[in-house]
C-alpha cells in the first residue's frame, strides 16, 4: 500500500518577513521598557538598606555596621524583597539579592562588634557597634505570622525589649495598632512598624463625599466624588458632582475635604 502525504506549504514575502521581524522587535522593546519601569517604581534608600542589613545579623546575634552610603538610593527592588546573606561564608561582607529582580545585586563590606578599620566618609559609620548601656525599648512583635489584608487583634501581639535602633516607627501602644490592616505579610517574631500597616483613610476612592470651600466670611459646601484614597491632612482630587469638574482639596475629616484649587 502506497501512503501519501499532503504538506501544505505556506510562503511568506519578503515584505510579510520584514513586518514580522519589526513586530517581533517592538513588542521585546516594549516589554523591556515596561520592565525598566516596574523596577525603577521600586527602591530602598541605603539607611532604611542597612537597617535591613542590621535586623538581619541581630538574628544571627551580631551586631552589625554596613558601610553603605545613607543618602544612596536603590532601585528596582522593594524593600520586602531583599535578600541578605553572607558572602565567602562570612558575615564581614554582606551579599544583596531581590527575588523580583535577577539583575539587582550589591555586594558590601560590614563591620562586625569588635573589629577595627578606617571609617568611610559619607558612610553609616554612626551605627553603634559596642555599648556600656543597652538600649532597648518595650515595642509589639507579632507572636504569629500574619499574611497581608489581615487585620491585628490583640492575640497576635507581644511586647518585647528590642534595641532601639531596630523599633523605629514601632508600637508600644495597644490602641494604636488593634484592627489595623497589613499591607505585607510578616512573619511571626516580626516588630510591629508603622509602615507595615496600611493607612487610615478617612476619604476612599470613587465614595461621595463633602467639598468645602471658605472665601472670605462665604462658606460653599458641595457634593463630590473622590477620586483616590486620602488619610487626614492629604490633597487628593474628586469631581463636583453638580459642575463636573475636577478640583484637588485637603482632606479634614471623614468623607470630607476643603478646595485647595480647580484642575479642570
Amino acid at each position: 500500500m502506497t501512503r501519501i502525504t499532503i504538506r501544505k506549504i505556506i510562503f511568506i514575502s519578503s515584505e510579510d518577513s520584514v513586518i514580522i521581524k519589526w513586530i517581533s522587535l517592538v513588542t521585546f522593546i516594549w516589554l523591556s521598557f515596561m520592565v525598566e519601569i516596574r523596577a525603577s517604581q521600586e527602591s530602598i534608600s541605603g539607611s532604611n538598606l542597612a537597617n535591613l542589613i542590621i535586623e538581619r545579623l541581630d538574628e544571627e546575634d551580631l551586631k552589625a555596621r554596613p558601610l553603605i552610603k545613607k543618602s544612596r538610593v536603590f532601585t528596582g527592588c522593594a524593600e520586602d524583597k531583599v535578600v541578605i546573606s553572607k558572602r565567602d561564608k562570612s558575615w564581614k561582607t554582606i551579599a544583596l539579592t531581590c527575588k523580583t529582580n535577577k539583575s539587582w545585586n550589591y555586594t558590601f563590606r560590614n563591620k562586625l562588634a569588635g573589629s577595627t578599620g578606617p571609617k568611610m566618609s559619607g558612610q553609616l559609620s554612626d551605627f553603634p557597634v559596642k555599648r556600656k548601656k543597652k538600649e532597648t525599648k518595650l515595642v509589639f512583635v507579632l507572636n504569629n505570622g500574619k499574611i497581608k489584608g489581615d487585620r491585628i487583634e490583640e492575640s497576635d501581639l507581644v511586647l518585647m525589649d528590642k534595641k532601639k535602633i531596630l523599633s523605629y516607627g514601632a508600637f508600644s501602644d495597644l490602641k494604636l495598632v488593634l484592627g489595623k490592616q497589613l499591607k505585607k505579610s510578616l512573619p511571626k517574631g516580626a516588630i510591629l512598624k508603622a509602615a507595615y500597616l496600611n493607612p487610615d483613610w478617612l476619604v476612599y476612592k470613587n465614595q461621595r463625599i463633602i467639598i468645602e470651600h471658605n472665601i472670605g466670611e462665604i462658606y460653599v459646601k458641595m457634593e463630590g466624588i473622590a477620586l483616590s484614597n486620602g488619610a487626614k491632612g492629604d490633597r487628593i482630587q474628586a469631581k463636583n458632582v453638580s459642575s463636573n469638574k475636577t478640583i484637588e482639596g485637603f482632606v479634614e475629616g471623614a468623607k470630607k475635604i476643603s478646595i485647595f484649587r480647580k484642575v479642570y
